[in-house]
């Protein structure tokens, strides 16, 4: 479907999609693309408690509890990790240095 972009810069869709919400996206081509979005509106009880008026959670089952016993229960072995990554990189980066000392020939 061709649609014309008007003086104001603004576009029609037609009645079908009239009162409905889109993201717009822009792409560096100069692309546009419109996705549907359903607006769901945050209340202040979630905010507040984490729970909905309908009784569903945002935070995962128990919360944070378990991830943050993990990584306290971990938390050397962590500290050792990110000391190597500051000291050698990512492994995106080291992969990056690699590539770029031999040249690319692996590609």
């Amino acid at each position: 479907m061709l649609k014309e972009v008007g003086a104001s810069g603004q576009i029609s869709l037609g009645k079908r999609f009239a009162g409905q919400l889109f993201e717009m996206v822009i792409h560096p081509d100069e692309r546009v693309e419109l996705i549907p979005m359903k607006l769901v509106a945050a209340t202040r009880q979630v905010a507040q408690t984490g729970e909905s008026t309908d009784g569903t959670h945002w935070r995962p089952p128990g919360g944070y509890t378990r991830a943050n016993a993990w990584a306290l229960a971990n938390r050397e072995a962590l500290e050792h990790y990110a000391s190597d990554v500051a000291t050698h990189g990512t492994a995106a980066e080291q992969l990056q240095q690699y590539l770029q000392e031999t040249g690319d020939a692996a590609s």
